[in-house]
């Protein structure tokens, strides 16, 4: 007998989850993926799993009672089409290490310039020389999971770390070791002193754009910036002339403006992530949104949404759950 149905929209993420309910749950999937056919799907389902979905399939589930987002960044969620009494959740904090690990191996490809001694090593040149972490300054902006998982691993390369997050807190500044955690207030200061900066922040109305052209006008000429996050946190023509014209040092980016440019569903065939080509300036380094790809990580993630699934069927709250004001 049926319970709950749900809808899974990727139906790769609709086989591994389906591994782990009970036969009480019945677990949908598309075939196509396009909205005319998730609002059909929808009509009748009380969850939806989905990475992105457009605001008319939430008009269509009518028994929706949670949204569950596969991943931690909820802004391509439809906020506004959401009932109050529907839940939306995330898988923040499920296994932050992964993509903690990829901000750290992005930070020691920049400063051993990996890349341009790579390029140079067919033609025998020895390539540019690296700098070292040891005593430079990093700048976490954002510090949740990943980011704290971040400033734990750079104190092994002996930097002095210091971060930006909504609520500046004494006590996690002491256990953490960090020199100094401030506000959003304190961006500019942060941003000044940094060698390094990485943002981890997740992306709200109150963070889009937070680092643009004052924000890279006061960073060092030497400094480099790392993007995990989101790519709108930073304004994209500014930071683009910035690296250009060597006003930073370089960038290692592993999100772009244009989320899920490759998918022929959301935009056209052959759509570039950026209207500026970042890929081809040399002190850029670019990655898919991968960086932090992980066969544990994936699965910490899926034992989250189960978990939610089963506490959503038994009337129970989920975990994880977002704050539909301040979205995150």
């Amino acid at each position: 007998m049926i319970f709950v149905k749900i809808l899974v929209v990727r139906p790769t993420l609709a086989e591994r989850i389906r591994e782990h309910l009970p036969d009480d749950i019945e677990v949908l999937s598309p075939v196509t993926g396009t909205d005319d056919e998730l609002e059909k799907l929808a009509a009748d389902v009380e969850i939806i799993v989905s990475t992105r979905l457009s605001a008319s399939v939430i008009h269509a589930a009518s028994k929706l009672k949670l949204l569950q987002k596969t991943g931690a960044g909820v802004d391509d969620m439809p906020f506004d089409a959401l009932r109050e009494d529907t839940w939306i959740a995330n898988t923040s904090g499920s296994n932050p290490v992964p993509l903690a690990e990829g901000a750290v191996a992005f930070m020691l490809a920049l400063a051993k310039r990996i890349v341009d001694r790579h390029n140079a090593f067919p033609q025998g040149r020895g390539g540019p020389s690296g700098i070292e972490l040891r005593g430079r300054t990093a700048g976490i902006i954002g510090l949740g999971s990943i980011g704290i998982e971040v400033g734990k691993r750079l104190h092994a390369f002996g930097m002095r770390i210091m971060g930006v997050r909504r609520s500046p807190d004494e006590e996690l500044r002491k256990s953490l070791g960090f020199e100094f955690i401030g506000g959003t207030e304190d961006l500019h200061h942060v941003l000044s002193e940094s060698d390094f900066v990485v943002v981890t922040v997740p992306l709200t109305p109150d963070t889009r754009g937070m680092i643009g052209e004052d924000e890279l006008g006061v960073m060092k000429p030497s400094a480099f910036i790392v993007n995990v996050a989101r790519a709108a946190i930073i304004q994209e023509e500014p930071l683009y002339r910035a690296l250009k014209e060597g006003r930073l040092a370089g960038a290692a980016l592993d999100v772009w403006w244009k989320p899920h440019w490759w998918d022929p569903l959301w935009h056209p065939v052959g759509s570039q992530p950026s209207e500026y080509p970042f890929w081809e300036l040399p002190n850029v380094i670019c990655t898919p949104h991968n960086v932090g790809s992980s066969d544990v990580r994936s699965d910490a993630s899926i034992k989250v949404m189960v978990e939610n699934i089963l506490r959503v069927r038994d009337g129970k709250p989920p975990i994880n759950q977002v704050d539909k004001r301040l979205r995150y």
